[in-house]
């Protein structure tokens, strides 16, 4: 028996020394990865006495093994990569030049995959004049030379030197001559790493250089102050003390004094804070971050363009401690707004017009001396009354507020008013000024594609709305229809991480950015099963499958007889679908109604007082079956019903010609994205500014209060002549009153009979539409 148990033991270790021995191939590389790493300090072995001594005895043993072990540990350098090609596409196709770049990757160690050949796959390596990769180590420097001899790269100079006294081959003064710098993992490592940052400032080109960066760090205590990079940036007490102590045993330094420097030397262009799950997920959390920026402009300083006149005293008055008031001073302007009418065919404005002051933005003959002056000066002056602005369309706001922190997502993956009504009734020209609630967007993009109106203002509070139409707009600037049609029509685009980081990056501001790249896996399935509306849809659809009617609801988008549709609809999806029990359960949750439904209690106040919210729900859908077909038409119930659109039943700018109209007329210049309170934007406006407002139903919402002192701003910014319009889930709002109060004529657009069958438009979702002229 003892024998036989010391056979069987023997045997077992026998059968595994062979299995490692059979398995070493694959087990080596880990092995001297977490021998070097974790058990070898670098700060003990070899020269102690130099940078370059420590490096060599660090990664002499791993060198030949450390693109195979580095891809789990570094992470966002591909991304960095793909950041910094897309913003350098950009630069050179804005310059108008066509000379072949300079990149100089400092710290690139051995050009692995995830470095020069990475960037290969974004911008090739063929079409720069010159590739530097500068490291210390003269290990790894040996593995790059071999690497880049045998792929025939004859641009790619390696050289073994310390950053600050690199010589540049081929190059007499290399300062204000590079166009990329690139630092993978290599910063932290620096010891000179301030007099680093500056040298580097001094290589990029003035105007178009571009630096990035992907490294880890720890961040203060103290609340980032800045518009970039806020988002997951702040680390806990245990990540901020253990990795800045950790990463200190191999000279690796994460203090948060490195990265403030970065972002004072630099303008931030693009960054994205992540958390590395190295090894063991949710336990093992290494801060890193990937970043791209560029030399500061001299005219950058905020308060540069100031004009003379201070700001009025009511554009502050009663400001919230949660709204910006400081970023940077407003103005009082004696102009409606800059609106390039002079850049447009159409040069005769409408009567009611306000003329540009030539005391506050130049002659008359200065603004149509060019095109490109023009705009240039309405950018200048749009950053003066509004601030910063953060992309093309987006202005800069305070992302740390509370009013916008409450928000972790959207809550409208679409819009849910009818835009054929609003176009009808606002007969929109080329020189009206808007000022609309963003929400999804759709409809703000069909007042710009079927009206062009001069400027539209969007706003919301809730920044993930603004960031929902940033991605549209940039996704319009720069993407074929096909791939536009997959993200917003199909709802759904396997490719979507790459095309954010290629191909729109460089038109995205950087909060929208990172919103995104955090939120990649959006349009992995449906994209319109998501944000806080998504979870309306996802109760529809379980609702169907529970009561075996997918069939059914499939012919009801289908049909091409609308009897059918009606038909289908009162005797077998509403019995089944809306019983009287569950519409009363889902109402009496006011959870549910803000979050699925976006209805607050306010609103669902005015629906009692008129009546019983069973019938309002009924009245809502009824008359829809009998209005138009969802084949073709209602391609609200269509969405809801499909969860996502069909090429003949969808949203106008969604379709090829809209697309294309969009895209080719730059109808979407007009465009200004406002992430603050509807109030706070109102008091920044001129006296008569604005003419035309949709309002949408947020005025539900209100107290009498907060109401009328909301009216009160509209007509002090509306032009006379102008209109507002507003739904409302009452038949009678009690705030028409108000308008009326302040000077404006009401008139009922469309007003809901209950019992009648008869819907208001396609949506059919307020109780009444109405006016407002000024």
């Amino acid at each position: 028996m003892m024998v036989t148990s010391q056979l069987a033991f023997l045997g077992a270790i026998s059968a595994f020394v062979l299995l490692l021995v059979a398995s070493f191939d694959q087990i080596k590389a880990p092995l001297k990865f977490i021998y070097s790493c974790f058990l070898k300090p670098l700060g003990k072995t070899g020269d102690g006495s130099s940078q370059q001594g420590r490096l060599e005895a660090f990664y002499k043993e791993q060198a030949e093994i450390y693109d195979e072990t580095r891809g789990g540990l570094l992470r966002g350098r591909s991304s960095m990569l793909a950041l910094a090609a897309a913003q350098l596409k950009e630069q050179l196709k804005a310059s108008g030049s066509d000379r072949a770049p300079i990149w100089v990757d400092l710290g690139g160690g051995t050009g692995n995959s995830w470095n020069i050949e990475q960037m290969n796959n974004h911008f090739p390596i063929s079409k720069f004049q010159r590739v530097y990769l500068v490291d210390l180590c003269p290990s790894l420097c040996r593995v790059a030379r071999e690497r880049f001899q045998k792929i025939g790269w004859t641009n790619v100079v390696v050289l073994c030197e310390d950053a600050l006294s690199s010589t540049f081959p081929g190059m007499d003064d290399p300062k204000g001559k590079i166009d990329l710098v690139t630092m993978s993992y290599s910063l932290s490592m620096m010891d000179n790493y301030y007099a680093v940052i500056d040298h580097v400032h001094s290589l990029l080109e003035p105007k178009t250089g571009i630096l990035g960066v992907a490294d880890f760090y720890t961040s203060s205590n103290v609340t980032k102050a800045s518009n970039h990079g806020v988002e997951d940036y702040q680390c806990n007490w245990w990540t901020r003390n253990f990795w800045q102590i950790w990463f200190s045993f191999d000279h690796v330094h994460l203090h948060t004094s490195r990265r403030d420097y970065l972002e004072y030397r630099f303008d931030v262009k693009k960054v994205i804070n992540g958390r590395n799950h190295f090894v063991l997920p949710f336990i093992v959390q290494i801060p890193y971050y990937f970043w791209i920026g560029q030399r500061k402009s001299s005219d950058s300083k905020k308060g540069r363009f100031l004009l003379p006149k201070p700001v009025s005293s009511n554009l502050t008055a009663g400001l919230s401690s949660d709204e910006e008031v400081d970023e940077p001073t407003l103005h009082h302007l004696n102009v409606s707004d800059l609106r390039p009418r002079s850049m447009s065919t159409d040069s005769n404005s409408s009567q009611g017009s306000v003329p540009d002051s030539p005391s506050s933005v130049g002659s008359s003959s200065t603004l149509v001396a060019s095109a490109n002056s023009s705009k240039a000066l309405v950018e200048k002056q749009t950053e003066i009354r509004f601030g910063s602005k953060l992309s093309q369309w987006r202005l800069s706001y305070n992302p740390t507020l509370s009013c916008h922190t409450q928000f972790r997502s959207y809550i409208y993956a679409f819009t849910w008013e009818d835009p054929r009504i609003d176009l009808e009734v606002l007969n929109l020209e080329r020189d009206d000024v808007m000022f609309v609630i963003t929400s999804a967007g759709d409809n703000a993009l069909e007042y710009a594609l079927h009206g062009r109106p001069s400027r539209i203002h969007c706003v919301d509070m809730n920044p993930c709305q603004n960031h929902l139409l940033e991605l549209k707009l940039a996704a319009i600037q720069k993407l074929p229809y096909t791939e536009f049609w997959q993200m917003f029509g199909d709802g759904r685009h396997t490719d979507f991480c790459r095309i954010l980081i290629d191909q729109l990056s460089s038109s995205l501001s950087s909060p929208a950015l990172q919103f995104w790249y955090k939120n990649r896996s959006t349009f992995d399935d449906c994209f319109y099963e998501t944000g806080y509306s998504g979870l309306a849809l996802r109760l529809f659809k379980w609702l169907v499958r529970i009561k075996g009617l997918s069939e059914t609801v499939k012919e009801i988008t289908t049909t091409d007889d609308i009897r059918v549709q009606e038909h289908l609809w009162e005797n077998v999806v509403k019995p089944s679908t809306l019983p009287v029990w569950l519409v009363e359960w889902v109402l009496s949750h006011p959870a549910f109604l803000w979050n699925a439904l976006g209805v607050p209690i306010n609103q669902m106040k005015m629906i009692l007082d008129e009546g019983n919210a069973v019938q309002y729900i009924y009245d809502t859908l009824d008359s829809i079956m009998t209005r138009s077909l969802f084949k073709n038409d209602q391609y609200f119930y269509n969405l809801v019903v499909n969860r996502k659109y069909t090429h003949e039943s969808c949203p106008s700018y969604l379709t090829e010609a809209g697309f294309q109209a969009l895209k080719e007329q730059k109808a979407t210049d007009s465009m200004l994205l406002h992430t603050k309170s509807i109030i706070q934007v109102l008091k920044s406006l001129s006296d008569g500014e604005l003419t035309k407002a949709v309002l949408m139903d947020h005025m539900d919402w209100f107290d009498p209060e907060d109401a009328e002192e909301e009216i009160r701003e509209v007509a002090r910014v509306m032009r006379k002549g102008g209109m507002v319009l507003w739904r409302s889930a009452g038949r009678k709002p009690w705030y028409n009153a108000l308008f009326e109060k302040h000077g404006f004529e009401v008139e009922a657009v469309g007003v809901r009979v209950p019992g009648s069958g008869i819907s208001i438009d396609r949506v059919n979702m307020y109780a009444s539409c109405y006016k407002a002229i000024r």
